[in-house]
């Protein structure tokens, strides 16, 4: 009987480290680490500065506004330090002569790789890659209407020039889960069937 008492001991502690090992793995696979994201809405530009309501970057950096897609250093009109995580309601001050003329100007997720606390473009503080595209988002320069709410009000829909609707965001990455969490997953649930028939053969064998 102490056999059998230790087996099934045994048996019950090995799933539960088996399940939280795969609950730390599931966690991981979906959070994927930290993503990064720009959340910025359309605005006036004549003030000299603008504000950027979110910024997440998975490590310490820089968000650069730029006029154009060259993300050269001729068209930068501004940049603020922003440190890793989430960083919310940035001013950046901007040259507002360059940026008025435009319907829209850019803003660019760069790292701050080089001397810290110096911007190095476009060389050494690149923009920050994600999923192969750069972290970038396009922003109109002048503000929305404000829009009346009510209870069957839908949301404007957000053009793919990022230069209508509600504040631009940067999507992150999505959280689909990799084929080891689908193994550890599929081992996690045969240990658990082996687990239940040998108990059931124990408790017959009584």
């Amino acid at each position: 009987m102490n056999r059998k008492r230790a087996l099934i001991s045994t048996l019950a502690l090995s799933l539960m480290l088996i399940a939280a090992c795969s609950i730390v793995a599931l966690a991981s696979a979906q959070t994927g680490g930290t993503a990064n994201q720009i959340i910025i809405r359309s605005q006036e530009t004549n003030t000299g500065q603008i504000m950027v309501d979110t910024v997440i970057a998975a490590q310490d950096g820089w968000l650069v506004v730029y006029t154009d897609t060259s993300l050269s250093a001729a068209s930068m009109i501004g940049w603020v330090p922003v440190h890793k995580g989430v960083n919310t309601n940035l001013k950046v001050n901007i040259d507002s002569e360059l940026a008025e003329p435009l319907a829209a100007l850019w803003a660019v997720l760069h790292v701050d790789r080089g001397v810290i606390g110096q911007l190095e473009v476009p060389v050494i503080d690149g923009p920050v890659q994600e999923n192969g595209k750069t972290v970038m988002v396009a922003f109109g320069t002048q503000a929305l209407p404000a829009v009346a709410a009510t209870p069957k009000a839908q949301a404007p829909v957000v053009a793919a020039s990022g230069l209508a609707g509600p504040p631009q965001t940067l999507p992150s990455a999505g959280a689909t889960l990799p084929p080891i969490a689908w193994f550890v997953l599929a081992v996690l649930g045969g240990i658990a069937l082996a687990t239940g028939v040998i108990l059931s053969r124990l408790q017959l064998r009584k």
